[in-house]
């Protein structure tokens, strides 16, 4: 099989929220795709035996066209085998049951060469549970980790709660996490061709939804925008000034290589001095990740826009940081 870069889905989620149910359905909408589902353990899909048409250390290839994977070993191993076997597929699918931190998963397809060449990081689905999502948020780490790195989040379950208590959800979750987009279903039934269509690492326009309020003064350097729900902040900021990259990759690499367990997540567009192009980072696991984004337009503002989400993060030790990496001639 000639090699392609095939979409990945990770899909994380809390205990109990309705993985396996929302896998069936996206199986079940999209008949002419052909997935591959890597699971840490097999009997998280309700595989139904007389699917089952072959069998190769660890890998099931269904009749419907689908192929199901065990990840009892490192995720490249069992990477390299899908695209060195004869297998025929179009879309990846990875669920992190078991593993705390999803960017965990991701920084395979971020920072892999390799992998690169084969497959190319689609975004990051977080299945929740409304009944106790704001009860766990903020206390069970796993949790502050999916929800801070997803791109969508869909939540479950909702038909036995009020349209307060929805947009009650709505507004910490947004404020939390202002990149991601979300919808509310039940029985897991969600628009499954929203959720495989993220391209959340390609050409981001607007990395985060979010109000920064721009204010009308001409030499104001950034604009504060801070939340918090128990010990998870939100920091966003805007800088009008360009960006030393040498100074700005390694301020992150350092900040997130000392303290990469306070950091949830880093996602923005950048500013860069002699660049024709915005720069779109992103921090994986402790890392972080800088692609080329569009180019900017003649009658285009030029500005940075970056939302820093973790545990306990200090808005004033960032902006000084930030303000270091600052282009001077």
């Amino acid at each position: 099989m000639a090699i392609k870069q095939v979409p990945v889905t990770i899909l994380t989620g809390f205990l109990g929220a309705g993985k396996t149910t929302l896998l069936n359905h996206i199986i079940k909408e999209n008949p002419n795709t052909k997935f591959v589902i890597i699971e840490n353990e097999f009997g998280e899909i309700n595989i139904d035996s007389e699917l089952v048409i072959k069998t190769d250390e660890n890998i099931f290839e269904l009749s419907n066209g689908c192929i199901c994977c065990s990840l009892n070993g490192d995720l490249f191993e069992v990477l390299n085998k899908l695209v060195t076997g004869s297998y025929d597929y179009d879309h990846l699918i990875i669920e992190t049951t078991g593993i705390a931190d999803p960017s965990a998963v991701a920084a395979t397809f971020m920072t892999d060469y390799n992998v690169q060449t084969a497959f190319k990081l689609d975004g990051t689905v977080c299945l929740v549970d409304v009944k106790n999502v704001l009860d766990v948020l903020g206390v069970d780490e796993e949790a502050n980790k999916q929800i801070a790195f997803s791109d969508y989040i869909v939540f479950n379950k909702c038909e036995d709660y009020d349209k307060e208590y929805i947009n009650n959800i709505k507004e910490i979750i947004s404020k939390i996490n202002p990149f991601a987009d979300f919808q509310f279903t039940d029985y897991a039934k969600a628009d499954t061709k929203q959720l495989l269509n993220l391209k959340s690492y390609e050409k981001v326009k607007n990395p985060f939804r979010i109000s920064l309020g721009k204010t009308n003064l001409s030499n104001s350097l950034f604009t504060k925008s801070e939340n918090h729900h128990h010990d998870i902040t939100s920091h966003s900021f805007i800088f009008d000034k360009s960006f030393d990259l040498i100074k700005l990759r390694h301020y992150l690499t350092v900040m997130l290589f000392i303290q990469g367990a306070s950091f949830y997540r880093i996602k923005g567009i950048l500013n860069i001095e002699g660049l024709t192009k915005k720069l779109i980072v992103q921090s994986v696991k402790s890392s972080p990740v800088f692609i080329d984004g569009e180019e900017w337009q003649p009658d285009e503002i030029r500005e940075t826009k970056i939302v820093f989400i973790g545990k306990k993060l200090k808005r004033d030790i960032l902006e000084k940081g930030m303000k270091q990496c600052l282009f001077h001639i």
